[in-house]
């Protein structure tokens, strides 16, 4: 028992020290998971190597490395000044293409680019425009946070993995279960978008007074072009093993496709075509963040060697109302995710669901949908990525600390709205 306390314990102080320091968590979460591994529960160094998720560690990195060319040259930013521009004329729709085109960004797998690009791109339309900050704040980050959940994004991708990882579910049933989550988050942020639409008067913006953006330069073309065959080659692919599951060459394809790969090989095009500096797209690459969630993955593997991780589960399922457990999962994760990366959020609560499911019942996807959504409900709060982003792409000082409350207050109305439909059993 005093391992499993130990292992519980080491979790906890690796998350509030490196928070604490402001370091790297993935530091402290690898070197908790090589003490605790090898002289507590006498495991072997190589075990410890074998517990760090290469796997997500391989596909985050390529996505990310693929996506950092469309934003280092400019070609993802131009389509997104293109898209607005042809909404001028009818300007009480800007806010519904500022909040379209972010869901569109994040859902083809820009991941944080998405978040880089349209947030100053929205506020700055909201000056020219007029159009009310705390609308266009709402229309960015709630497409963001929505396509952040698709299947071939970034984040939409981890969940994916993460949850079979712990729960050795397979990809058909982890596709399924994020499709839930991605309909929940959808369903979430559309209703939050749409109120605000209507609290901030959306409708009633005037026409903007927008500079025509230039037309694509020829590396823009050929990786906008790229971006295009890759996206098409992740959806049309699965739906072809859908349709016709018994052609031969579909079975291969499907059976051979893995975006990491597939990202890879697209990016050799990128480089092999000169459409922007390979060495700068490298560099885009957050290889902080990276290390942060796979540190942490590799201390829950290891953690999850003591049985720490089934006493949480059958403490959880034993002592909440059965009907309640979605909804403390997500309410814990949603005030973890105001103070440390939803990533680890993720990461440290995905390995609770196997063990809590079958205790309290619920269908496992439903209780990872609860973490991963109650996460990204509150990752909006000003000390997160993409709240600060928004709070520092305001020029006006007054109007700065007017965005900054705002954005005190915001997570929590979407964390108690997310719990209402986590109560109602909304999947």
């Amino acid at each position: 028992m005093s391992a499993i306390i130990l292992c519980l314990v080491a979790i906890v102080l690796v998350i509030v020290i490196g928070a604490k320091t402001k370091t790297n968590i993935g530091l402290w979460a690898i070197s908790a998971a090589y003490l605790i591994g090898v002289f507590v529960l006498k495991l072997k160094p190589a075990d410890i190597i074998t517990a760090f998720p290469s796997k997500i560690f391989l596909m985050l990195f390529s996505v990310t490395l693929f996506y950092g060319f469309a934003i280092l040259n400019g070609a993802l930013e131009k389509t997104a000044q293109k898209v607005v521009y042809v909404a001028r004329n009818i300007p009480w729709s800007i806010p519904i293409v500022l909040f379209l085109l972010s869901f569109l960004m994040a859902a083809i797998g820009a991941g944080d680019g998405a978040t880089v690009m349209m947030i100053p791109i929205g506020l700055s339309i909201a000056k020219v425009t007029g159009m009310n900050n705390y609308l266009a704040a709402v229309s960015v980050v709630s497409g963001i946070s929505m396509g952040g959940f698709s299947p071939i994004s970034t984040a939409g991708i981890f969940l994916r993995d993460m949850a079979d990882r712990v729960g050795k579910h397979g990809p058909d049933v982890v596709n399924q279960y994020g499709n839930h989550a991605f309909f929940q988050v959808s369903l979430l942020f559309t209703f939050v978008f749409l109120v605000a639409y209507i609290a901030f008067k959306g409708y009633k913006l005037t026409i903007p007074n927008l500079v025509k953006p230039g037309a694509y330069d020829n590396k823009q073309k050929i990786n906008l072009a790229v971006i295009v065959v890759f996206v098409l080659v992740m959806v049309l692919v699965p739906i072809l093993r859908t349709l016709m599951p018994k052609v031969p060459a579909v079975k291969i394809l499907s059976g051979g496709l893995n975006l990491t790969f597939v990202a890879f090989i697209a990016t050799i095009f990128l480089v092999v075509f000169k459409v922007g500096d390979e060495k700068k797209a490298f560099q885009r690459v957050p290889l902080a963040s990276l290390f942060t969630l796979c540190g942490m993955g590799t201390l829950i593997g290891i953690v999850s060697k003591s049985g720490a991780i089934e006493m949480v589960s059958k403490y959880l399922s034993g002592s909440v109302p059965a009907g309640l457990v979605g909804v403390m999962m997500a309410l814990i994760a949603g005030i973890m995710s105001l103070f440390v990366s939803g990533f680890v959020v993720n990461t440290t609560f995905f390995a609770l669901v196997p063990a809590l499911a079958i205790g309290s019942g619920f269908n496992p996807g439903f209780l990872y949908a609860a973490v991963a959504v109650g996460a990204m409900s509150t990752a909006v709060s000003p000390f997160s990525g993409s709240g600060g982003l928004v709070v520092a792409s305001v020029d006006d000082e007054e109007h700065r600390k007017k965005i900054f409350n705002f954005l005190l207050g915001w997570p929590f109305v979407n964390l108690a709205l997310y719990l209402l439909m986590v109560a109602l059993k909304v999947y």
